[in-house]
């Protein structure tokens, strides 16, 4: 079987697949670069759990540590670059990492956390050769040039990632990543399927505006693997966002109401220098959106903004389109399978249609929240 890259390659030999800020690689690049990877990777002693993490900002490299992991049949672990490396070392220990992959700002961290946690293996891209510790990391490129450059097997399952969420009052919980968000398949090539089938890779190029650590952002891996150009944006700015969406004709992406309320700060000489008519789909989630600003986001990009409600743990419980937002401002939508929505009295007993009581989702297939390590 053709991997993705090698056939968008055939196909769109000009088109930039990837780009971040200082680098754009086109799908014969992405091609070698994944081969070389998950090659590397399954060289590697992957465990029982064939874990690995990523513990960068947003990058090329980061996207594809994350698609060479998901790729080699990794559970590729998510790891929030704030964090300090005792923080780190926690997450790595508790979810049996083998291989852990740094960026230059989390580079130090990072290798003292793997001390910490026994990690044998730490890959790192534009690590600066100052760094403290550097001799105990694998340069990225090093570890590419070793690795074969042929099509690596595809009949192995896909792992998910293992998600680390709440960790706002004390140590943070693994949880994979839940079957609504979760293409599945037998093998990784059945997988690659499933991704081309989604409802981002229908469309343009993808903008990754958040971190990468979590659910949403991710989006932006799955949406390459299913053969859509990605841009993956840094730290957020929101000038640089308009630019992207402007400049790379973007059609979708994932964001939260807090990248609303800073685009909206520009003034509206700034943002009406942006031409933003390329979107069709923009999915929002993380938190709670305010019905101004949500209406306001509306009525400058038009009817493309859609929210996901739900949790790392579950994924999307319910959802909302744009219309039925404008008829009912504020509301979160209707259930999605396999979700049932309850709403209770404070002992728990249901309540009469249109009394406000407590909210409750039931998973009906019975799977409901799992979390590694802490049943």
């Amino acid at each position: 079987m053709t991997s993705f890259s090698a056939a968008r390659a055939a196909e769109r030999p000009d088109e930039v697949a990837i780009r971040d800020e200082d680098v754009a690689l086109g799908w014969s690049e992405v091609d070698e670069l994944l081969n070389r990877a998950t090659n590397a990777l399954l060289a590697e002693p992957l465990g029982e759990h064939r874990r690995v993490a990523v513990f960068a900002d947003n990058c090329v490299e980061s996207v594809m540590a994350h698609l060479c992991g998901l790729l080699a049949g990794t559970s590729v672990v998510p790891v929030n670059f704030h964090l300090t490396a005792e923080e780190v070392a926690y997450i790595l220990e508790d979810s049996q990492t083998s291989v852990l992959f740094v960026g230059p700002h989390t580079a130090e961290a990072g290798i003292e956390a793997a001390k910490l946690a026994g990690v044998e293996k730490v890959v790192g891209w534009r690590v600066p050769s100052d760094s403290r510790n550097i001799d105990a990391l694998t340069t990225w490129e090093s570890w590419l040039e070793k690795a074969s450059n042929a099509e690596p097997p595809t009949d192995h399952p896909p792992l998910p990632n293992l998600m680390y969420t709440s960790g706002t009052t004390g140590r943070p919980k693994g949880t994979e990543l839940p079957p609504t968000m979760f293409a599945g398949g037998d093998t990784i090539a059945a997988h690659l399927e499933r991704l081309a089938a989604g409802p981002f890779a229908q469309l343009g190029t993808h903008l990754v505006a958040g971190p990468l650590y979590h659910t949403g952002p991710l989006t932006g891996v799955r949406t390459l693997a299913g053969g859509v150009p990605v841009v993956v944006l840094g730290r957020f700015d929101a000038r640089a966002t308009l630019s992207a969406i402007d400049q790379y004709n973007v059609e979708t992406s994932i964001m939260v109401p807090t990248h609303f309320v800073r685009l909206l700060a520009l003034p509206e000489s700034e943002r009406s220098e942006f031409d933003l008519s390329s979107l069709k789909l923009v999915f929002h989630t993380g938190a709670s959106c305010p019905v101004d600003t949500k209406r306001a986001i509306l009525e400058w990009w038009g009817p493309v903004l859609f929210e996901a409600y739900g949790a790392t743990e579950v994924g999307t419980t319910c959802s909302i389109g744009p219309a039925d937002w404008l008829a009912h401002p504020g509301s979160v939508g209707k259930p999605i399978p396999p979700f049932a929505v309850h709403v209770v009295d404070d002992d728990g007993q249901p309540v009469p249609t249109g009394t406000e009581g407590r909210l409750y989702f039931v998973d009906e297939t019975g799977r409901g929240i799992v979390y590694h390590n802490d049943a």
